[in-house]
């Protein structure tokens, strides 16, 4: 996607007024298990240490499907807690619309440009 300032900052605004989540890279984690899912997510927080530009997420999860089984969500949002409580990640957002779970997040850069 573009690195265009104004593209961002539009992107964020329409997030902010509950317009559609736009975010610059997906994570899909339908069908893993939780250890997969949280290895995925550390892999992403780590690539992003050495980006010199923050970026948004959205990551995809199972729906709830009536078993007993349950969903990734919460194990997710409790891993996503403390990779806010250690910067590396600036803010989360839950997206539950129809038809679709998942969470947008926004990833500080890790390396500033000059």
């Amino acid at each position: 996607m573009s690195d265009d300032p104004r593209a961002r900052q539009l992107r964020k605004v329409s997030r902010l007024l509950g317009a559609e989540i736009g975010c610059d890279y997906e994570l899909d984690l339908r069908g893993l298990d939780l250890a997969h899912a949280l290895a995925s997510i550390d892999r992403m927080t780590e690539r992003q240490r050495f980006r010199d530009q923050d970026r948004s997420v959205y990551i995809r999860l199972d729906p709830a499907t009536g078993s007993a089984e349950g969903t990734l969500f919460q194990p997710v949002v409790q891993h996503l807690l403390g990779l806010i409580r250690r910067g590396l990640v600036s803010h989360c957002r839950p997206d539950a619309a129809e038809g679709r779970l998942g969470l947008a997040l926004d990833l500080p850069a890790g390396k500033r440009s000059d």
